[in-house]
């Protein structure tokens, strides 16, 4: 038993059965090399249902598909001027929504970029069904199904991560976000205060406010149990509660005049009262403890929009409520973690969007849209070439040919593979050239020029033998 080596965060994958914290049982020596992991974060926002992006990005004044998008769509369409005109940008070329006026004041900023054209790129098969397209997509695989490990999960593992990093990666939801399936870095919460472990005959922080004398939460049993043990499974334990103990005194709630602890976004950000937002202020809040974080999940749903998708001229717009509530929430994280006074935590922060498929270019007689094929994403940072669009849009019409330009005569095509965009992400803001690993099957990887950062030749990686030996 000499030589079973348990560590923190495997540790807390066998004390929390609640599967609020899970983390990892072995390292590789590769892993305990400081100067190869990148120290920032990226948050990856899934809009799940299938996002429109003909609504979010619609054809502009100066665009030659304006007559095909008006002649698509009429009790959906974004129109050019008076009421519910959309937000022009790009010399007139595109029109973001209306509702989207946090992300309009952040592209012309400079910090958001827009990636037309963005889906699951043939040659393989294309996937209608939201749980194949998402499961696929979270696998990191260009088409047909899933497999056992998620593609950010493979990134963790293949990154160079040191060892010692309180908190790698985060999940905030319910369940642990099926790019990260397979993660023993990972802790899944819905909100910051869910970092604890109620477990046992003891509340977590009884002593913090409980009346009955005498009586003692885990965090302060547990220490007593183990500062005397000699056993691998103490010294886990207590390198444990150490990480946990910079959430334990953190007051995750909005400061307020009866909540004076609570916490305080820089300048006068205000982050929107939905459950997107407060996760937002979660993560940015952790980002300023420097906890670690290298990787953060997050889901916006609501984008299955097959009836009443609504539209800007009128006093019901579905779609417009959900794109306010994405620009409002990625508006304010970017605005407090750029503003504070400690430094611009967002020079080292960048916030990806991916969706599982787009929506057809024809409205149906429901008014709304059926399942598509492309769609676009957002790239938010200080470290991204904002303040313009990437990627070649397909086209809503007919080629010099006379070919149709939309896929199988119905949906946007797809021209950038989502894999290009989030190869360029991991090597150039997190230092990890092992895109062709992290992705399988995809070859070919040349950067859009989205990101800032150095380019690595990008590879793969042998998982076990990449440096020839188990530090365990």
């Amino acid at each position: 038993m000499s030589n079973i080596q348990i560590d923190r965060r495997g540790f807390l994958k066998g004390c929390s059965a609640a599967a609020l914290l899970t983390a990892g049982t072995k390292s590789y020596a590769v892993l305990n090399n400081t100067s190869a992991a990148s120290q920032d974060t990226l948050v990856v926002v899934f809009l799940r249902g299938a996002m429109d992006a003909l609504s979010l990005v619609s054809p502009g004044a100066s665009n030659s598909n304006r007559a095909a998008y008006e002649t698509a769509r009429v009790a959906t369409r974004v129109p050019l001027t008076g009421t519910g005109a959309g937000l022009s940008i790009a010399s007139g070329q595109w029109n973001l929504h209306p509702r989207a006026t946090g992300l309009n004041t952040l592209y012309g900023q400079g910090h958001l970029a827009i990636v037309l054209g963005a889906g699951q790129k043939q040659p393989q098969p294309v996937i209608r069904s939201h749980f194949e397209a998402q499961s696929n997509l979270e696998a990191g695989l260009g088409g047909g199904s899933g497999s056992g490990l998620g593609w950010l999960t493979r990134h963790l593992g293949s990154a160079g991560l040191p060892t010692n990093v309180p908190v790698p990666s985060i999940s905030m939801g319910s369940i642990t976000a099926s790019s990260l399936l397979g993660s023993n870095e990972t802790i899944t919460m819905n909100s910051g205060s869910d970092f604890r472990l109620d477990q046992g005959n003891w509340p977590w922080n009884s002593n913090d406010t409980d009346t009955v004398v005498g009586v003692n939460g885990l965090v302060q049993v547990l220490p007593s149990l183990w500062q005397s043990s000699a056993l691998p499974i103490a010294a886990a334990g207590i390198s444990t509660l150490e990480a946990l103990a910079q959430f334990r005194t953190v007051n995750f709630s909005t400061y307020s005049a009866s909540n004076t602890g609570g916490y305080k976004p820089s300048g006068s950000v205000v982050y929107p009262g939905t459950g997107f937002g407060s996760q937002l202020q979660n993560i940015a809040q952790l980002i300023k403890k420097s906890v670690g974080l290298r990787i953060v999940t997050l889901d916006l749903g609501g984008w299955d929009t097959h009836n009443e998708q609504g539209s800007p001229v009128n006093s019901y717009d579905y779609f417009g409520n959900q794109v306010q509530t994405l620009s409002e929430g990625l508006n304010a994280f970017y605005s407090d973690l750029a503003g504070d006074s400690n430094g611009n935590y967002m020079q080292h922060t960048s916030v990806v969007t991916v969706s599982e498929f787009g929506r057809r270019v024809l409205e149906n007689a429901s008014g709304g849209t059926d399942h598509g094929y492309g769609t676009v994403m957002l790239a938010m940072g200080a470290a991204v070439n904002g303040g313009q669009t990437y990627g070649t849009f397909p086209g809503l019409g007919t080629n010099p040919d006379g070919s149709n330009q939309l896929f199988e005569g119905a949906d946007l095509n797809v021209s950038t593979d989502y894999r290009q965009v989030l190869s360029e992400a991991i090597i150039r803001r997190l230092a990890n050239p092992n895109v062709y690993y992290v992705f399988p099957g995809y070859s070919g990887y040349t950067p859009l020029g989205i990101f800032q950062g150095t380019d690595l030749p990008p590879t793969n990686y042998d998982a076990i033998f990449k440096s020839g030996f188990e530090s365990s």
